[in-house]
């Protein structure tokens, strides 16, 4: 059954800031609904590292041909997906999911 997927505020202003592109906005959308449709398709979050981890379970994918991964939550009850987060691979990995 599809989900139903949610952007963050936090997610949102991410891409207001930093996603440009057309062609990256239109792949980021791609993935997004790929996501309501197949919403473990990304792979579980598991860092090798203490100052990585988040305070819950959660799962990522890579949006392809981007810089960027998208993070997120799935909650099977409710059937729904929640962007909490957007990494970009040129970013400061100290302030990941702050």
């Amino acid at each position: 059954m599809p989900s139903g997927v949610l952007l963050t505020q936090h997610a949102e202003v991410f891409l207001l800031e930093n996603a440009t592109l057309e062609r990256v906005m239109r792949r980021i959308e791609e993935t997004v609904e790929l996501l309501g449709a197949y919403p473990l398709v990304g792979r579980a979050y598991d860092p090798s590292y203490p100052a990585a981890c988040t305070p819950f379970s959660c799962r990522f994918l890579q949006v392809s041909d981007t810089p960027f991964t998208l993070c997120y939550l799935f909650d099977d009850e409710f059937g729904v997906v929640t962007v909490f987060d957007i990494e970009w691979s040129a970013g400061d990995p100290r302030c990941r999911f702050a």
